[in-house]
């Protein structure tokens, strides 16, 4: 299975050296380690400094992944999933504003 650790670090302003340095190990180290197999107590530490359950750390197969962004009243909102869209679209509906 395919991991997301970097989308995840990226969403939250961080980079893999970021996660390696809490770690206390290279970014070499953790990109080796994560890499094929890597071990449960590697991605308990991981998804602990994303703030995650480990299992968000891995892509969902045969879900549609949604990347993009919407503008409306020259706005531009950034969109990463259904949910996301269907908040842009129930503030436009209220007439609220966008962020």
């Amino acid at each position: 299975m395919e991991l997301r650790i970097s989308e995840l670090a990226r969403q939250r302003g961080m980079t893999i050296a970021d996660i390696a340095k809490q770690i206390g190990i290279s970014r070499v180290n953790l990109s080796n380690s994560l890499n094929g197999n890597p071990t449960l107590s590697r991605l308990r530490e991981v998804a602990g400094i994303l703030h995650v359950d480990v299992s968000e750390l891995f892509k969902k197969s045969g879900t549609p992944q949604i990347h993009g962004y919407l503008e409306y009243g020259g706005n531009i909102v950034k969109v990463e999933s259904i949910e996301a869209i269907k908040d842009f679209v129930r503030k436009i509906e209220d007439g609220g504003e966008m962020e």
